[in-house]
């Protein structure tokens, strides 16, 4: 598997794990979202690894 199909898969893992933790209603309007903005659901993830990242960096 090259590197841009392992960059894919690994997205699309963690859309579906971040899909799979949201109630019903968030996974809707995330999903309304997506129709608009193909990349909106992955800019939330890599927003949260940058605060996370930010986090342990900080020793939170």
């Amino acid at each position: 598997m090259d590197a841009i199909s392992a960059q894919i898969e690994r997205e699309l893992i963690e859309r579906d794990e971040l899909l799979s933790k949201v109630d019903d209603t968030t996974r809707a309007y995330l999903l309304s979202c997506e129709e608009h903005d193909p990349f909106y659901i992955d800019r939330i993830i890599k927003n949260r690894d940058d605060i996370l990242f930010d986090q342990q960096l900080r020793g939170e």
